[in-house]
C-alpha cells in the first residue's frame, strides 16, 4: 500500500525582516472545522470547501431539504458495517445542489483518504489509487420519476428495507433532485452481503429536471453508475477500475447518456450491462458516444456488453478497445434478439478495435458479436475500426484518470 505522510502543523507568526521596514506579522490560518453527519439531516445546510465534513451512518436527505455543497469540498465516509455501510442518499423529494467546477470539483471518498482541496495533487490522488475499493457505500439518489417495476415504488438495492428513505419510482418524469456537476467518488461499493454492493452512483428513478454531468466514479467493489428507471440525462461520465460493470440500466430507464468512458481493471465485468423493462413500462434509454477500454489479459475476460430480459434502447457511436480475446457483445435471450431485429433495439456505428489480438482470438463481427437468435451484427451497424466514440477532452484536468 502506497503510504502518504500529511503534518498538520499549528499556525505560526511568520516574521518577516526587511531591510528598511518594520516586521510584517501574518494572519494565523484557519483551522478547519470537522463536522460528522450520522442520520437524517432535518433542515436545509450547506457544506463549505473550508471545511472537513465526515460521514458516519446512512446520511439521508430527505423530503423538502435540500443539500447544497460548495464547488471544491471534499466529503470522506467512514467504512462502516454491512447494513450500516456509510452512505449519502438523496431521498425522494430531498435535492442536492452539487454544482463543482473544472478547477474545483467535488469528491466524495474514504476517511482513509488523505486527498483534500488544498492537497498538492488535489484533484488526483494522495494514498490511495483507483485499486482500492469498497472502504464506504456510495451516492444514492432517489426520484419521483417512472420505473417498469411490479410496483409504482420500490427500495432501492443496498439500503435495508426497513428504511423508507430507500424508496424511488413515482410518477413524475421531470422531477428534479437537483445538481452533480464535477463531482468525483471514491473507493465505494461496500459490501453489504453475498452480492449485494452499492453503486459508485445509483440512480433510482430520478427525473428529467436532475442535472448530472460532468461525475468521475473510481475504484468502486460493484457498478461503477447504475440507473434503476428514471428519465434523468448524464453527460460526460467516467468510470474507472470498477469491480463489476460500468454502466448498468434497468428498470425502463429512458434518459440518455451522453459522452461517456468506462476504463476496465483486471476485476471488471461488464463495460455495459442491459437489462429490459420488468413490468408495463416499455420505456427505451439511449447511449451515445462511449468509448469502452476493456483489459486485456489472456486469464481475464470481461465482456464489451449483455444486453437481456428484452432489454430496449438506441445505441449509438460507441467504441471499444482492449479488450480480451474471449471478449463478446451478446444478446443473452430470444426476447432481447426480437427487439433487435423490430428496432426498440437499435445499434448504430459500433466499432470493435482488435488490432491488439491475434487472429486466434474474437476479431470479426460474427465472433464477438454473440445473438441468441442467431441475427446478423453486419446488419446492425457494427464493425471493425480503431477509432471513434466519446470526445475524451471533456474529462482531461478535472479528473483522477486524466489529471
Amino acid at each position: 500500500m502506497k503510504k502518504t505522510i500529511s503534518f498538520y502543523l499549528p499556525s505560526i507568526l511568520a516574521i518577516v525582516f526587511t531591510a528598511c521596514g518594520p516586521k510584517e506579522v501574518k494572519p494565523p490560518t484557519p483551522t478547519p472545522s470537522v463536522t460528522t453527519y450520522s442520520s437524517v439531516i432535518n433542515e436545509d445546510v450547506t457544506w463549505t470547501k473550508d471545511n472537513v465534513y465526515t460521514l458516519a451512518g446512512r446520511v439521508v436527505v430527505p423530503s423538502g431539504v435540500t443539500l447544497t455543497i460548495e464547488a471544491g469540498t471534499v466529503i470522506k465516509a467512514n467504512t462502516g458495517d454491512e447494513a450500516n455501510a456509510c452512505a449519502l442518499i438523496i431521498a425522494r423529494g430531498g435535492k442536492i445542489m452539487a454544482n463543482g467546477t473544472a478547477t474545483e470539483p467535488i469528491i466524495f471518498t474514504t476517511s482513509s483518504d488523505l486527498i483534500t482541496n488544498s492537497h498538492s495533487n488535489y484533484p488526483g490522488f494522495a494514498n490511495l489509487d483507483e485499486s482500492y475499493d469498497g472502504l464506504w457505500g456510495g451516492l444514492l439518489v432517489l426520484g419521483n420519476a417512472p420505473i417498469s417495476a411490479d410496483a409504482a415504488a420500490v427500495q432501492i438495492e443496498g439500503i435495508p428495507a426497513s428504511d423508507a428513505n430507500g424508496l424511488y419510482g413515482g410518477s413524475d418524469d421531470s422531477d428534479n433532485s437537483g445538481v452533480i456537476r464535477y463531482v468525483q467518488i471514491r473507493h465505494g461499493g461496500t459490501l453489504l452481503g453475498e452480492g449485494n454492493e452499492i453503486n459508485g452512483l445509483t440512480l433510482g428513478g430520478v427525473g428529467s429536471g436532475t442535472t448530472i454531468e460532468y461525475v468521475e466514479v473510481l475504484g468502486n467493489k460493484d457498478d461503477g453508475i447504475e440507473c434503476f428507471g428514471g428519465s434523468v440525462n448524464l453527460s460526460h461520465a467516467l468510470v474507472w477500475a470498477q469491480g463489476d460493470d460500468a454502466f448498468d440500466i434497468d428498470q425502463g430507464y429512458s434518459g440518455t447518456i451522453n459522452n461517456f468512458y468506462g476504463i476496465a481493471d483486471a476485476e471488471s465485468d461488464h463495460a455495459l450491462e442491459i437489462d429490459g423493462p420488468e413490468g408495463a413500462l416499455n420505456a427505451g434509454f439511449t447511449l451515445t458516444n462511449g468509448t469502452l477500454v476493456g483489459y486485456n489479459d489472456p486469464n481475464i475476460n470481461g465482456e464489451y456488453a449483455d444486453f437481456r430480459d428484452g432489454a430496449r434502447g438506441t445505441l449509438n457511436n460507441l467504441f471499444f478497445q482492449n479488450f480480451s480475446c474471449g471478449s463478446d457483445f451478446e444478446l443473452d435471450d430470444d426476447i432481447t434478439s426480437s427487439n433487435a431485429t423490430a428496432g426498440s433495439l437499435s445499434f448504430s456505428n459500433l466499432t470493435f478495435d482488435v488490432s491488439h489480438l491475434n487472429d486466434d482470438c474474437n476479431t470479426t463481427i460474427t465472433e464477438i458479436c454473440l445473438d441468441k437468435s442467431s441475427g446478423d451484427f453486419s446488419n446492425f451497424g457494427a464493425s471493425i475500426g480503431t477509432s471513434g466514440g466519446a470526445d475524451l477532452s471533456k474529462f482531461n484536468g478535472w479528473t483522477c484518470y486524466n489529471n
